[in-house]
């Protein structure tokens, strides 16, 4: 804005001289194509689908830097969708995004908690596969693809987008173990036994004891037990312990869920460092 209050608009055609002009905007842009995985797709450096390929630093928490002369590649429909989250000038671009856009070189990995989730998830499982023969994770149906896809920190501080993608990390780690793997490996298996136990037997025979993970892992799948209707179950006594193992209030979502993509990472990690090297 100039100093009247007006906005001060610049065009995004590609002329001298706004090569490296940046533009920004809430990070809520970005809920259009996480929330239609089937015809877009997300990740650290661009916003894709059949019509368009966008370029984007989505390496920084709190919003997306994109250049100024990429906008043009969109649809103007997509530049009316970009143009309402558009924000005032912000602190720049993150480490990866000047690596891989302005040097030339390839980041090794994202750098927000969700997206390196992501990336180390498939590194871990294609790890341990060449190492082990078989997936730490089973691999998803078709029709669950697009989860994987989707999966993100929620960009605003609402229980329905926390529910939402809480569960969906459930489904991609906790539902996922590869229990028939397990069965094959140890004998001292019960009936009754379930995912999350027949790993940490698992992880005993294999002489590994790490019970921070355990915990860890049971408190996610008892928060997801109390799911009910994008909110929380308030007589699930599984789930209460959960929320305050977690220490979720109604204004600390998105920290929340952030913290638990750490840890998930850091589950990864330790998984990791015990048993692939």
């Amino acid at each position: 804005y100039d100093i009247k209050g007006n906005e001060i608009l610049q065009s995004c055609k590609k002329e001298d001289g706004k090569h490296f002009v940046l533009t920004y905007f809430k990070k809520e842009v970005l809920n259009k194509y996480y929330n239609e995985p089937t015809k877009y797709e997300v990740d650290g450096f661009q916003v894709s689908s059949k019509f368009f390929i966008l370029r984007i630093d989505n390496n920084i928490e709190n919003y997306v830097p994109v250049f100024l002369i990429d906008l043009a590649s969109l649809p103007y429909k997509e530049q009316l969708h970009w143009k309402q989250y558009n924000i005032s000038p912000q602190k720049g671009i993150s480490h990866s995004y000047y690596n891989t856009m302005i040097n030339g070189n390839w980041a090794e990995h994202p750098e927000t908690p969700d997206l390196y989730f992501k990336y180390k998830y498939n590194k871990f499982n294609s790890d341990w596969e060449k190492k082990f023969g078989w997936k730490f994770y089973k691999p998803s149906a078709e029709e669950d693809k697009h989860l994987f896809i989707s999966l993100h920190i929620p960009t605003t501080n609402n229980v329905k987008a926390f529910c939402e993608q809480m569960l969906t990390l459930v489904k991609l780690t906790v539902d996922r173990l590869n229990e028939a793997e397990y069965i094959k490996r140890i004998p001292n298996l019960e009936k009754s036994d379930r995912g999350i136990t027949k790993l940490e037997k698992y992880l005993q025979f294999e002489g590994v004891q790490i019970p921070e993970t355990i915990i860890f892992l049971r408190n996610l799948w008892d928060l997801r037990s109390g799911l009910l209707s994008h909110s929380f179950s308030n007589s699930n006594k599984d789930c209460k312990k959960a929320i305050a193992f977690f220490g979720i209030k109604s204004d600390n979502y998105i920290d929340v869920a952030k913290d638990i993509f750490i840890k998930s990472v850091f589950t990864l990690n330790t998984l990791e460092r015990h048993l692939l090297y």
